[in-house]
């Protein structure tokens, strides 16, 4: 492609973005269907802006799963490494649980919890110090907060 089709087709499609926009045709009155419009985004205006509406005050709990694994840094010193894959940093308020399971089902799933803070794709290890934690070989994770508007 040359220059002067990249141009052409560049002020094309500037002048399509324009014709975008319409003046209401002859015969065609400009409020007819205007407060109907109006109305509606209205409505759903409160629900874009939060739980609380335009005065605020309502909360949000935020869930995101992480990433969780095993680790073995020396043989007697199991780590789980969660790690945050989510979209979301996971503020230091936040509530981040793991439960890991066990090659021989004993001890049964252990679950425990760690406050945040955990950047995206930052990995944070929490050594695993219980009796049957060696027989460990896999976990889950999440965290949860709250948002308040």
């Amino acid at each position: 492609m040359n220059t002067k089709t990249l141009l052409l087709c560049s002020l094309l499609s500037s002048f399509s973005l324009v014709g975008c926009i319409a003046e209401p045709l002859d015969g065609d009155s400009a409020d007819d269907g205007a407060g109907d419009v109006a109305e509606i985004v209205g409505e759903d205006a409160e629900a874009i802006i939060g739980p609380g509406g335009d005065e605020g005050g309502g909360t949000v709990t935020k869930t995101v799963n992480l990433s969780c694994s095993i680790t073995y840094p020396s043989i007697f010193n199991p780590n789980a490494a969660i790690k945050n894959t989510s979209l979301f940093a996971v503020p230091d308020s936040a509530k981040i649980t793991f439960t890991v399971t066990h090659y021989y089902g004993d001890p049964g799933p252990y679950t425990r919890s760690i406050t945040g803070p955990l950047a995206k794709g930052q990995t944070k290890l929490v050594p695993l110090s219980y009796p049957g934690a060696l027989d460990a070989y896999g976990c889950t994770a999440k965290a949860t907060w709250t948002i308040i508007d």
